[in-house]
Protein backbone atom coordinates (compact mmCIF):
# COMPACT_ATOMS: atom_id res chain seq x y z
CA UNK A 1 0.00 0.00 0.00
CA UNK A 2 1.06 3.13 -0.70
CA UNK A 3 1.08 6.37 1.90
CA UNK A 4 -1.79 7.78 0.19
CA UNK A 5 -3.96 4.51 0.73
CA UNK A 6 -3.12 4.23 4.34
CA UNK A 7 -3.40 8.22 5.10
CA UNK A 8 -6.92 7.67 3.06
CA UNK A 9 -7.84 4.59 5.40
CA UNK A 10 -6.92 6.40 8.81
CA UNK A 11 -9.03 9.48 8.23
CA UNK A 12 -11.89 7.27 6.56
CA UNK A 13 -11.73 5.53 10.34
CA UNK A 14 -11.06 8.12 11.95
CA UNK A 15 -14.25 9.48 10.64
CA UNK A 16 -16.54 6.30 11.14
CA UNK A 17 -15.24 6.53 14.85
CA UNK A 18 -16.29 10.18 15.41
CA UNK A 19 -19.18 9.41 13.48
CA UNK A 20 -20.15 6.87 16.06
CA UNK A 21 -19.64 8.75 18.74
CA UNK A 22 -21.53 10.99 17.78
CA UNK A 23 -24.35 9.22 17.15
CA UNK A 24 -24.34 6.88 20.26
CA UNK A 25 -23.47 10.16 22.75
CA UNK A 26 -26.73 11.86 20.83
CA UNK A 27 -28.59 8.43 21.59
CA UNK A 28 -27.73 8.14 25.51
CA UNK A 29 -28.71 11.29 25.89
CA UNK A 30 -31.92 11.70 24.08
CA UNK A 31 -34.74 12.83 26.36
CA UNK A 32 -37.58 10.89 24.38
CA UNK A 33 -36.06 7.66 25.80
CA UNK A 34 -39.18 6.54 27.79
CA UNK A 35 -38.62 4.53 31.28
CA UNK A 36 -42.08 3.08 32.67
CA UNK A 37 -40.78 3.34 36.23
CA UNK A 38 -43.85 2.19 37.81
CA UNK A 39 -43.17 -1.22 36.46
CA UNK A 40 -39.78 -1.26 37.40
CA UNK A 41 -40.90 -0.73 41.36
CA UNK A 42 -43.24 -3.03 40.78
CA UNK A 43 -40.99 -5.97 39.56
CA UNK A 44 -38.48 -4.39 42.73
CA UNK A 45 -41.22 -4.69 45.39
CA UNK A 46 -41.95 -8.37 44.04
CA UNK A 47 -38.25 -9.31 44.12
CA UNK A 48 -38.45 -7.64 47.69
CA UNK A 49 -41.20 -9.69 49.51
CA UNK A 50 -39.90 -12.92 47.43
CA UNK A 51 -36.58 -12.32 49.37
CA UNK A 52 -37.97 -11.04 52.70
CA UNK A 53 -40.87 -14.49 52.51
CA UNK A 54 -37.14 -16.48 52.34
CA UNK A 55 -36.19 -14.68 54.87
CA UNK A 56 -33.40 -13.16 52.76
CA UNK A 57 -33.53 -9.73 54.69
CA UNK A 58 -30.92 -7.98 53.37
CA UNK A 59 -31.59 -8.92 49.66
CA UNK A 60 -35.02 -7.89 50.00
CA UNK A 61 -33.58 -4.42 51.53
CA UNK A 62 -31.21 -4.16 48.71
CA UNK A 63 -33.93 -4.65 46.08
CA UNK A 64 -36.26 -1.94 48.30
CA UNK A 65 -33.31 0.27 48.40
CA UNK A 66 -32.63 0.20 44.46
CA UNK A 67 -36.71 0.90 43.99
CA UNK A 68 -35.97 4.13 46.16
CA UNK A 69 -33.15 5.51 44.08
CA UNK A 70 -36.58 5.20 41.54
CA UNK A 71 -38.78 6.61 43.59
CA UNK A 72 -37.16 8.27 46.76
CA UNK A 73 -40.48 10.06 48.09
CA UNK A 74 -42.51 6.66 48.18
CA UNK A 75 -43.40 6.78 51.84
CA UNK A 76 -44.73 2.57 51.23
CA UNK A 77 -40.99 1.86 50.11
CA UNK A 78 -39.77 3.47 53.06
CA UNK A 79 -42.24 1.65 55.12
CA UNK A 80 -41.29 -1.85 53.31
CA UNK A 81 -37.25 -1.01 53.82
CA UNK A 82 -38.01 -0.37 57.75
CA UNK A 83 -39.65 -3.44 57.93
CA UNK A 84 -36.35 -5.44 56.58
CA UNK A 85 -34.30 -3.75 59.02
CA UNK A 86 -36.96 -5.07 61.81
CA UNK A 87 -36.59 -8.35 60.55
CA UNK A 88 -32.70 -8.13 61.01
CA UNK A 89 -32.96 -6.57 64.38
CA UNK A 90 -31.37 -3.41 62.70
CA UNK A 91 -33.43 -1.69 65.72
CA UNK A 92 -32.25 2.07 65.10
CA UNK A 93 -31.88 1.68 61.34
CA UNK A 94 -36.07 0.32 61.58
CA UNK A 95 -37.43 2.99 63.25
CA UNK A 96 -35.48 5.98 61.39
CA UNK A 97 -37.07 4.45 58.33
CA UNK A 98 -40.38 4.23 59.65
CA UNK A 99 -40.24 7.75 60.63
CA UNK A 100 -39.06 8.91 57.28
CA UNK A 101 -42.05 6.73 55.75
CA UNK A 102 -44.16 9.16 58.23
CA UNK A 103 -42.66 12.01 57.14
CA UNK A 104 -43.36 11.78 53.46
CA UNK A 105 -46.67 10.06 54.11
CA UNK A 106 -47.35 13.88 56.05
CA UNK A 107 -51.11 14.17 56.58
CA UNK A 108 -52.56 12.54 53.38
CA UNK A 109 -55.36 10.77 54.65
CA UNK A 110 -54.88 7.51 51.93
CA UNK A 111 -51.36 7.00 54.02
CA UNK A 112 -53.70 6.91 57.74
CA UNK A 113 -53.04 3.41 58.01
CA UNK A 114 -49.54 3.62 56.37
CA UNK A 115 -48.57 5.58 59.55
CA UNK A 116 -50.19 3.66 61.85
CA UNK A 117 -48.14 0.69 61.06
CA UNK A 118 -45.25 2.96 60.49
CA UNK A 119 -45.65 3.49 64.41
CA UNK A 120 -45.76 -0.41 65.37
CA UNK A 121 -42.86 -0.82 63.76
CA UNK A 122 -41.15 2.18 65.49
CA UNK A 123 -43.20 0.60 68.77
CA UNK A 124 -41.25 -2.84 68.14
CA UNK A 125 -37.81 -1.09 67.41
CA UNK A 126 -38.15 0.69 70.62
CA UNK A 127 -38.75 -2.68 72.40
CA UNK A 128 -35.65 -3.84 70.83
CA UNK A 129 -33.77 -1.45 72.07
CA UNK A 130 -34.96 -1.96 75.60
CA UNK A 131 -36.08 1.88 75.63
CA UNK A 132 -39.50 2.14 77.59
CA UNK A 133 -40.08 5.70 76.96
CA UNK A 134 -39.85 5.54 73.29
CA UNK A 135 -41.90 2.33 73.35
CA UNK A 136 -44.35 3.68 75.09
CA UNK A 137 -44.52 6.96 73.16
CA UNK A 138 -44.83 5.23 69.89
CA UNK A 139 -47.38 3.10 70.87
CA UNK A 140 -49.67 5.65 72.24
CA UNK A 141 -49.01 7.45 69.09
CA UNK A 142 -50.23 4.13 66.89
CA UNK A 143 -53.27 3.83 69.55
CA UNK A 144 -54.45 7.16 69.30
CA UNK A 145 -54.05 7.05 65.27
CA UNK A 146 -55.79 3.71 65.35
CA UNK A 147 -58.99 5.45 67.04
CA UNK A 148 -59.26 7.95 64.52
CA UNK A 149 -60.09 5.28 62.04
CA UNK A 150 -62.87 3.95 64.11
CA UNK A 151 -64.41 8.17 63.06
Amino acid sequence: MNQISIHWQRGLINLLLITLMAFMGNAIASPYIKVDTREAIKSLLGDAKTYYEAKEFEQAAASLERALRIDPHNPILWHNLAGSRLAQEDWKRAANLAQKSNALAGSDKRYKRLRIRNWVVITLACEGMEDSVCTHEARNRAQALARTLRR
